[in-house]
């Protein structure tokens, strides 16, 4: 079994915490500087109806649309224009890369803990908060749902599967980045906000066109996982060992960032060793 430590497991305590931070940022922030599915706290919800879907646990029993429950044979739900403004999709990359870092975290934990932090900016702003988990062996779905046990219940989710992924780190490869985003778009209701933490390991040759996409349906956030020395990269040559195998490499700075912005993706660069807990933090 692979140690745990500060820094190296995701604490469900820190998870938590995170609420308060979350309700804190939430009334200090103006609304054009969020990156989650709501701009702030709305009252009541549309009138004008935005799309039939099936029923899911938590949805409230009362915008159940009886002609198309009749016409399907299972529960359907009304939704409405300001419902699907405030969902939003978190996206968790869990895969072999994430686990390593050269200072106090993993990036595997910032990005938890950074999704965390906007999934309970949310819910404090009464919007619906769902999950995607990725693994390289597997993918949780948890479907967007209101209040905070919706959240809860993902915090303890995250903490789960990165428990789990970093006991079987050296499995893979895991899906290229394109496809976890395409198979979470396709989960999301149209105009709901996807916010994906990762390093940007594997995107995939067809990223660009999948993100082109995804942002025709949705509002796509991407925060930018970047452990030390990819913000500052150390000068020199370095031995990298693949299986046997062992070359010579150079780090140099990059523009994922940049390149994701041209895309018309917001992205954020998340260093590793920001705590989203310090006093001061964003």
């Amino acid at each position: 079994m692979m140690a745990q430590g500060p820094g190296l497991g995701l604490s469900l305590d820190r998870l938590v915490a995170l609420a308060g931070r979350a309700g804190a940022r939430s009334r200090a922030a103006p609304a054009a500087s969020r990156s989650g599915g709501t701009a702030g706290r709305r009252r009541g919800e549309g009138t004008d109806i935005f799309d039939i879907r099936p029923f899911q646990e938590g949805d409230d029993p009362r915008h159940l649309d009886p002609a198309a429950t009749a016409r399907s044979g299972r529960p359907q739900l009304r939704t409405f224009h300001e419902e699907v403004e405030r969902t939003a999709l978190l996206v968790a990359d869990l895969r072999a890369p994430m686990f390593w870092g050269t200072g106090s975290r993993l990036r595997s934990v910032a990005a938890a803990e950074a999704l965390a932090l906007e999934g309970w900016s949310v819910v404090a702003a009464g919007g619906r908060v769902g999950l995607h988990a990725v693994r390289d062996t597997e993918t949780t779905v948890l479907a967007p749902r209101p209040r905070e046990a919706a959240m809860l219940g993902i915090t303890a989710t995250l903490a789960r599967q990165h428990a789990a992924g970093l006991e079987a780190a050296a499995a893979g490869p895991g899906p290229e980045l394109a496809e976890m985003l395409d198979r979470a778009a396709f989960a999301a209701p149209p105009g709901a906000a996807i916010i994906l933490a990762t390093g940007f390991d594997r995107p995939g040759a067809d990223f660009e066109a999948v993100a082109g996409a995804v942002l025709r349906k949705c509002r796509l956030t991407l925060l930018l996982v970047r452990d030390a020395v990819e913000t500052a990269p150390p000068r020199g040559v370095f031995a990298l060992r693949e299986g046997r195998a062992v070359r010579a490499i150079r780090f140099a700075p990059e523009d994922t960032a940049a390149r994701l912005e041209a895309l018309g993706v917001a992205a954020r660069v998340l260093p590793v060793g920001q705590d989203p807990l310090a006093e001061g933090a964003e």
